[in-house]
C-alpha cells in the first residue's frame, strides 16, 4: 500500500462538527468560507471528520454522501455554499463521539486473492479483517476499478436496510473519487465497517442466483452486450414489475439473453424507479437503491454486477404503481420556472412534478437544475438526512437518460418536503 498522503486539514472545520449544533456548525464554516478557503478542501476536512467519528448501523448516517453531493450541487445552486453548508450541519447532528475503529496494518499480496478475501471478510463479518484488507487494495491518488468491483459486489449481495449498503458504498466511492483519492482508506472506511459490521440479509440474492441458475443464463456472455433495451424490452418490464419479484428477474434475463445491454436495463430500472417515487414518498431508499446500481454497471463492465440491477428491479417490484402527472404544456418557459418554484413552495408535488416534466422538454438542464438545485440546498439537511441533497446530485445525473422522471421526481420530493430552513434562516438567508 503507498504511503498515505500529507493533508492538511482546515482550522475550525473539525471543532465545528464536532460541536454537535447544526447551525452554529454551519455559522463557523460560512465563516471559514467567507474567508476565502477553498470549499473543496472544506469538505475534506469535515468528511475526514466525519468518516472518523461515523457510527455503524443501519440506517446509516448519511452525512458522508450527502458532502459528495455539495460538491457536485455548489456550481448550480446559485447560491455557492449552501450545499456545503447543510452538509456540514447534516455531519455535525450525526457526530459519534466514539472513534471508528480502524485495523493496526493493512494486509497486501495478489490482488485478486485480496479481491476475494475482502469478500470472505464481509460475509463472516470480520470488519477489522475486511478494512485492513481492503486498505491494502487501495492506492493514494488513483481510482482502482478491481477494489470497487469488490466493494460493489460485496454490498450489492446485501439486502438488509432497503439496499442502504450499497447505495452508501456508491456515494462513498463519488466522494473519494470528487477528493481525488486522498486518504481513500479512511473515507472508505464506514462503508467497509458497514458491509461488514451491520446485519445482513442475503435472501435476496440467494434468489437471483437460483433464477440465473434455473434459467442457465450466462452472466459472463450478457456483460458484453450491445443490443439498446427499446420499447418492446421496456412494455415488456413494464408489466412484469405487477407479477412480482421472481417474474421481473426472469424478464431481464430474457432480454439480455436477446443480447440488450445490462446498461440499457439499468437506465430502464433507475428511470422507472424515479416514476414510481413521484407518486410514492416511501420509495426513496428503492430509487437511490437503483440509480446506485446504475453507478456500478457503468463503473465498470464486470458480470457480477448485472446481478445489482436484478436485485435493485426485485426491489421496484414491491413499490405500489401510482398516478403520475402528465408533463405540462409550458407555453412561456421563464413563466414556467417561476410556476415551479411557487408550486414546490406551496407543497404541491402534483403540479410541481407535472411542471418540472414539462419544462424538461423545452429548457436547458442547466436552467432547471438552478431550480431545483437552489431550493434543495435551502432546505436544512438535517430535517430529512441528507436526502433532499443526495437526491437531488443523482437525480441531475440520471436526467441524461430520463430528463421528465429524474426532475419531476425531484420537484415532488421537494414539494413534499416539510419546509425547515433554520440554517439557512440564520445565516440571514
Amino acid at each position: 500500500m503507498s504511503r498515505a498522503a500529507q493533508v492538511v486539514e482546515v482550522p475550525g472545520v473539525e471543532e465545528a462538527i464536532g460541536s454537535r449544533d447544526p447551525v452554529g456548525c454551519a455559522a463557523r464554516i460560512a465563516e471559514i468560507l467567507g474567508a476565502g478557503v477553498d470549499p473543496k478542501e472544506v469538505v475534506r476536512t469535515a468528511a475526514l471528520a466525519a468518516a472518523r467519528h461515523f457510527a455503524p448501523r443501519l440506517p446509516p448516517p448519511h452525512a458522508l454522501l450527502a458532502l459528495a453531493a455539495s460538491l457536485d450541487l455548489a456550481a448550480k445552486t446559485g447560491t455557492r455554499h449552501m450545499p456545503v453548508l447543510q452538509a456540514c450541519a447534516l455531519a455535525a447532528s450525526e457526530w459519534d463521539a466514539e472513534p471508528l475503529e480502524g485495523p493496526r496494518h493493512s494486509v497486501s499480496g495478489d490482488e485478486l486473492h485480496l479481491g476475494r478475501s475482502f469478500l470472505l471478510a464481509v460475509q463472516a463479518r470480520d470488519v477489522l479483517e475486511a478494512d485492513a484488507v481492503f486498505s491494502g487494495l487501495l492506492r493514494e491518488g488513483e481510482e482502482r476499478r478491481l477494489v470497487g468491483d469488490a466493494l460493489f459486489d460485496a454490498c450489492a449481495q446485501d439486502a438488509a436496510g432497503q439496499g442502504h449498503k450499497l447505495t452508501f458504498a456508491v456515494g462513498s466511492w463519488r466522494l473519494a473519487r470528487a477528493l481525488g483519492w486522498t486518504r481513500g482508506p479512511a473515507l472508505l472506511r464506514p462503508a467497509v465497517h458497514l458491509a461488514a459490521g451491520t446485519p445482513q440479509d442475503l435472501a435476496e440474492y440467494g434468489a437471483t442466483l437460483r433464477e440465473v441458475g434455473r434459467s442457465r443464463f450466462d452472466l459472463e456472455l450478457a456483460g458484453r452486450n450491445a443490443a439498446p433495451v427499446e420499447a418492446v424490452a421496456r412494455n415488456s418490464f413494464a408489466a412484469t414489475l405487477a407479477a412480482g419479484p421472481d417474474r421481473v428477474v426472469a424478464d431481464l434475463i430474457a432480454g439480455l439473453k436477446r443480447g440488450r445491454s445490462p446498461a440499457g436495463y439499468a437506465d430502464l430500472v433507475a428511470a422507472t424507479a424515479a416514476e414510481r417515487f413521484i407518486g410514492n414518498p416511501p420509495a426513496v431508499e428503492t430509487v437511490l437503491h437503483a440509480m446506485a446500481a446504475r453507478f456500478v454497471v457503468g463503473f465498470s463492465r464486470t458480470p457480477s454486477h448485472i446481478l445489482a440491477v436484478m436485485l435493485a428491479a426485485r426491489g421496484l417490484a414491491r413499490v405500489p404503481d401510482a398516478d403520475v402527472p402528465s408533463p405540462s404544456r409550458i407555453a412561456d418557459p421563464e413563466a414556467a420556472l417561476t410556476e415551479l418554484e411557487i408550486a414546490i413552495e406551496g407543497s404541491d408535488p402534483w403540479r410541481a412534478a407535472g411542471l418540472a416534466m414539462g419544462l424538461a422538454d423545452v429548457v436547458e438542464a442547466r436552467d432547471l437544475e438552478r431550480v431545483l438545485g437552489r431550493l434543495a440546498a435551502m432546505e436544512d439537511a438535517t430535517a430529512d438526512g441528507g436526502h433532499g441533497l443526495i437526491y437531488a446530485s443523482w437525480a441531475f445525473e440520471l436526467a441524461s437518460v430520463a430528463p421528465g422522471y429524474a426532475y419531476g421526481s425531484l420537484a415532488a420530493m421537494l414539494a413534499r418536503t416539510r419546509t425547515s430552513r433554520t440554517v439557512a434562516g440564520a445565516l440571514g438567508l
